[in-house]
């Protein structure tokens, strides 16, 4: 054949292979041959690489909370400690808990 013998000698092996995987695709796939294959490969490299992705991130997340668990958890008894006084303030202010000088109205006092 005229290509190969326009290719340097140590690609024509190389070109020869590649036709004859192209023809062994087609006897499979007449319509696409290897783009098929081709296009299907690379749908899963970008699956993979979503993959690893989320991975990363999930690492990454695991490995910021392991550096800091003494800061979060003040950071959590902190955020209760608020939500404690924000509910006792709350049931101060709906009437369901009066200190003693509301108990007592100020003209008996």
């Amino acid at each position: 054949m005229v290509i190969f013998q326009q290719l340097p000698a140590n690609l024509r092996a190389e070109a020869a292979n590649s036709l004859y995987y192209e023809a062994q695709s087609r006897t499979q796939d007449p319509v696409y041959g290897c783009v098929g294959i081709i296009s299907l490969l690379h749908q899963q490299i970008h699956g993979v690489e979503s993959q690893l992705a989320k991975t990363k991130a999930e690492i990454a997340v695991l490995n910021s909370l392991a550096q800091e668990p003494a800061q979060i958890q003040e950071n959590e008894v902190e955020a209760s400690f608020n939500n404690f006084l924000l509910e006792q303030d709350s049931i101060a202010y709906s009437g369901q808990y009066f200190s003693h000088s509301t108990c007592i109205p100020s003209n008996f006092m």
